[in-house]
């Protein structure tokens, strides 16, 4: 599968150019006669993210690969996932082995590059996976969801920044879900609140505004702020049923993109990518228990809504 082979580029390579990533996604795509999107891309790039493979620095347009990890799911029954680094001398460490491992997909679309298999290993006892780290050369790393959601902090924009500059192409977020911006004037003395991207060199740059204060933004922690700023709710938490409800279905609007490590920790709950409601355009991520759904939900600002 293109997803695991590009993983694994992306392992034994280090680090590297997200415009480099791009073009070599985009060669192994032909080769399998694939016509993908320009944006799948860096939807895979951001779902293995989530998945705990790799680090993305969008800003400066780089990647850097994980170091390989065993990590337990929560309230999950005795499962744990690997993520990180997927070097071949370390699939063929865990062939070798008396490891017991499960290979799951989940369907994707057809104009989607499929994310990683996620690799699944079953466990009695907690030094069944510190062995099972140790032998395969990695990191037993705890429950890697709950420790991640307890160190989120507050993610609104601080950083002062410079205002918008008065000629550059200016546009105001008007609506958060679905997503819509409407042109702004820089020159407007009396711009009101709000999330603004500024277009520099190509390539939008957000910034918030407060009352004479401008910050810097990114597109996440820019939306989450202005939706706490108006009071807005997107996000829901459901449990799994009426007499189960420790842990449930965390869903947000697409329209409200997540922080990489919220997304991290809600992904590293089940050890799949977010399914896509088209119906509803929501973002769903399953096996979440109900403390993390809420640190996640405060961390962005946000009252989590309890759906029966």
């Amino acid at each position: 599968m293109i997803g695991d082979l590009l993983l694994t580029w992306l392992s034994e390579s280090g680090s590297g150019t997200i415009a480099d990533f791009r073009a070599r996604a985009a060669w192994l795509a032909r080769t399998e006669n694939l016509d993908l999107p320009e944006h799948s891309t860096g939807r895979w790039l951001r779902d293995t993210a989530s998945l705990g493979h790799c680090e993305i620095d969008w800003k400066h347009g780089r990647w850097s690969v994980a170091p390989p990890v065993i990590t337990r799911l929560p309230f999950a029954g005795g499962i744990a996932v690997l993520a990180g680094a997927r070097r071949p001398r370390m699939i063929r460490a865990l062939d070798a082995s008396d490891i017991y491992t499960v290979h799951a997909r989940r369907p994707g679309s057809e104009r989607e590059i499929p994310a990683p298999c996620t690799i699944i290993i079953p466990y009695d006892r907690t030094s069944d996976l510190e062995e099972s780290a140790e032998a395969i050369g990695a990191t037993y790393s705890g429950c890697a969801a709950a420790e991640i959601a307890s160190m989120l902090p507050p993610t609104t924009p601080t950083t002062p920044t410079a205002p918008p500059a008065y000629d550059s192409h200016f546009e105001q977020l008007s609506d958060c879900s679905p997503q819509n911006w409407r042109a702004a004037s820089p020159r407007d003395p009396a711009l009101p609140d709000g999330l603004y991207r500024e277009q520099i060199n190509g390539r939008w740059q957000y910034i918030l505004r407060r009352g004479d204060t401008w910050c810097a933004a990114d597109l996440s922690t820019g939306v989450f702020a202005e939706l706490a700023r108006r009071g807005d709710t997107v996000i829901r938490w459901q449990p799994d049923s009426d007499r189960h409800g420790t842990t449930g279905t965390f869903i947000v609007d697409w329209g409200a993109p997540l922080p990489p490590l919220h997304s991290r920790a809600l992904v590293l709950c089940s050890g799949f990518a977010p399914r896509f409601g088209n119906a509803a355009e929501t973002a769903i991520y399953d096996n979440v228990p109900r403390d993390i759904a809420t640190r996640v939900a405060s961390s962005l600002g946000q009252t989590m809504q309890i759906s029966s």
